[in-house]
């Protein structure tokens, strides 16, 4: 039995040198130029670049994004900033202050209030004039008739047509006459004759009573109220219209 063992290991042990004998690379050492000699194609080996992950690519996208979203609010800033200065510009531009204007002035007022504050340093450019007819008054009017008889059958005449009128004794140059109707300008009186004319009245005629009395009024566009102090009791209100600044 032990012979027989005896055996078998000789039996293994010649037949593991025969293999290592048949492939001489088994016997070499790993060791230098030994491991050289047995790479295959050593010049075709290729060193190649890292190369981000797919989390790492989305992630370089995600950043990409982020600049230029990032760019476009400066960008969108710096318009809406540009903007803002536009609209100052714009809100502080002379057809855009605050306009102020007197009361009704006549010559002597005007003159003495204008060069007050022109002394108090409001630039002559932001003040301005608006001239204003008032005071006037305007009657639609029929005669002068000769006698009180002829006055009488105009009279008559109103009175079927449904028309109410006056009688005017006064102005004496006027006396006597029928007045239908007193107006504060010539464009009303104007108009209540064309109606009149509608309604079979063909002799009457408009005639002044008062001339109009023309008023100034001083307007001030700044954005300091300080002049208010100088103009003192003078009272102001909002521009209804604005007129333009003396050249």
């Amino acid at each position: 039995m032990l012979r027989a063992l005896v055996l078998l290991l000789l039996l293994v042990n010649g037949a593991l040198f025969a293999w290592m004998q048949s492939d001489p690379h088994l016997t070499q050492p790993d060791r230098e130029p030994q491991r050289l000699n047995r790479q295959v194609a050593p010049e075709s080996i290729q060193v190649l670049p890292d190369l981000p992950t797919a989390s790492g690519a989305r992630g370089a996208a995600v950043s990409a994004a982020a600049a230029a979203a990032s760019a476009a609010s400066a960008a969108a800033s710096g318009a809406g900033k540009a903007g803002d200065a536009g609209d100052f510009v714009h809100q502080t531009s002379a057809a855009d202050l605050d306009c102020s204007e007197s009361a009704a002035l006549d010559d002597p007022q005007f003159a003495s209030l204008r060069q007050a504050l022109v002394k108090a340093g409001v630039p002559a450019g932001a003040l301005a004039e608006r001239r204003q007819s008032q005071g006037g008054t305007w009657m639609v009017y029929m005669g002068r008739f000769a006698d009180a008889q002829t006055w009488q059958q105009k009279a008559d005449e109103l009175k079927r047509l449904d028309i109410g009128f006056e009688r005017v004794n006064e102005p004496t140059t006027l006396a006597p006459g029928l007045s239908l109707g007193h107006y504060p300008s010539a464009a009303e009186a104007a108009k209540r004759l064309d109606d009149l004319g509608r309604h079979g009245v063909h002799t009457a005629r408009v005639v002044a009573l008062a001339a109009p009395v023309v008023v100034r009024h001083l307007q001030v566009r700044a954005t300091d109220a300080a002049w208010r102090h100088v103009a003192g009791a003078q009272r102001f209100t909002t521009c209804a219209v604005v007129a333009s600044a003396p050249g």
